[in-house]
């Protein structure tokens, strides 16, 4: 009975996920038509920036929203005493940003861009506003209503970017207003259907100082952390030009069907284990089980997506098929990251936060270094490896540490091979222009992935009535 009320959460925290994968599998064609690559690279240099003030203004005050929702009985006082903070920051920098309009401009995009920080300002806001909107219906595993939400934000943000794209400009501002589309759909949704859990709370300044002392450390592991994830964008900004950019955004778009799982996994597992371990922490087998399960699930629909790169890059512009090679490595970033969620428990457990910092330093050096070698030789494709490369020793750090602080005990000899397979189907997909190549490429991929979990796969078919049911 467990196992199947674990499988209808899970399943309706990963509908809207799916349904976005379709929304964005017949809008992502369309929107390369409407917007060239150069284009696309301006809007990839503005989400960077927007990312890094984002993280800055939420104070790790998310990450305190996630921790104390199950200590502080009064859920509205720790919704308000988490998102306030945030949104007075975030309004703080959309000041500095419009006062600094054409400097920020010029140095971003190599132009002027009149108005930009009045969309730069309402696209902070309201995300602060959706990251917290997010948080209290998954908190309540509502998995219907988040999906919902899920949507209904994809939907906003398509007709948004489309829209602007089609009736106004084809420029990069279609991509913010498609943003900010999505967002104020979302927030509507979730506000109408979630009110009871927002309803205004007395600000304490004890409760804020309590949930800053938890969020704050977060805050310099967060923001090495964009570094990590944006060294290569940074580089390519330096090393080659706007197109190549979009390339690489354009790949990364692709890769990102990984969201597929990512999202509807980490949306429905974060609350989950943080439940599991306030019931009973030395339950250690709920934890290897689902490490185990989520590596052979992950690793699998990695082969799969590089199998049939090419096909899905041939329903885009032509202007956007050369990022099918730029694409393969990428592949390491969502499935170790995702799977690194399953293994990094035990440093938020303990409240050893400060161990994220020493994890993201770690790999945000070796990814610079990655990518100062190799994006002026190999251009995107350097870029590419680098990151992928580098998300091995993310995801190997973070797991060796949160082991030694809570020992759990997971088969790395497992995943390490499933890294290995991985690297080798991604040379293939490259390096290599044959699409009859690298199809039978991921297919051994696929059935080596298949060989090294035997042992779940014989569980699964053996249990297969009872899941089943």
């Amino acid at each position: 009975m467990e196992i199947k009320n674990y499988l209808k959460s899970f399943v309706s925290f990963s509908i809207g996920i799916w349904i976005r994968a379709i929304i964005s599998f017949i809008s992502t064609p369309i929107i390369t038509y409407l917007i060239v690559p150069e284009e696309f690279g301006r809007a990839t240099m503005y989400s960077l920036v927007y990312s890094i003030v984002l993280e800055v203004s939420k104070l790790g005050l998310d990450e305190s929203y996630l921790r104390y929702y199950h200590e502080k009985n009064n859920k509205n006082a720790v919704f308000i005493n988490t998102q306030i903070p945030a949104l007075i920051l975030s309004t703080a920098i959309s000041v500095i940003f419009l006062i600094l309009e054409r400097q920020i401009s010029v140095l971003l995009y190599g132009s002027y861009y009149k108005g930009i920080s009045i969309l730069f300002m309402l696209s902070l806001i309201t995300a602060v506003l959706q990251r917290f909107n997010e948080l209290s219906v998954r908190m309540q595993k509502r998995g219907i209503l988040f999906s919902a939400v899920q949507v209904t934000n994809s939907i906003g943000n398509v007709l948004g970017t489309i829209s602007y794209a089609y009736f106004i400009n084809s420029d990069f501002y279609a991509v913010i207003v498609g943003q900010i589309s999505g967002n104020v759909a979302s927030l509507i949704l979730g506000h109408i259907r979630d009110r009871s859990s927002r309803k205004l709370a007395k600000l304490r300044l004890n409760e804020v100082k309590e949930y800053l002392a938890y969020g704050l450390p977060f805050l310099p592991a967060l923001l090495v952390y964009w570094f990590f994830t944006a060294v290569d964008r940074i580089s390519l900004r330096q090393y080659t030009n706007f197109e190549e950019i979009g390339l690489y955004s354009a790949a990364f778009k692709i890769v990102s069907v990984m969201n597929l799982i990512q999202n509807g996994f980490t949306s429905y597992w974060i609350p989950l284990a943080y439940e599991r371990y306030e019931k009973d922490s030395e339950n250690k087998e709920f934890f290897r089980k689902a490490n185990l399960a989520v590596s052979f699930v992950l690793f699998s629909f990695g082969m799969l997506v590089l199998s049939v790169k090419d096909i899905m890059f041939l329903i885009l512009a032509k202007t956007y098929r050369e990022a099918s090679y730029i694409a393969p490595f990428l592949i390491l970033a969502p499935v170790l990251d995702t799977l690194s969620h399953t293994t990094k428990l035990g440093i938020n457990f303990k409240k050893k936060t400060y161990w994220h910092l020493v994890v993201a330093s770690i790999s945000a050096l070796a990814n610079y270094i990655g990518n100062t070698l190799l994006v002026p030789v190999l251009g995107a494709k350097g870029a590419a490896i680098s990151t992928g490369l580098s998300y091995i020793l993310y995801f190997m750090a973070r797991t060796l540490i949160a082991e030694r602080l809570y020992p759990v005990g997971f088969k790395l000899n497992k995943i390490l091979l499933g890294i290995i397979t991985t690297i080798a189907v991604a040379y293939v997909g490259t390096f290599y222009r044959s699409i009859k190549l690298n199809m039978i490429a991921g297919a051994v991929g696929i059935i080596s992935i298949m060989l090294i979990y035997k042992d779940e796969i014989k569980w699964v078919t053996k249990n297969r009535e009872k899941l089943l049911k």
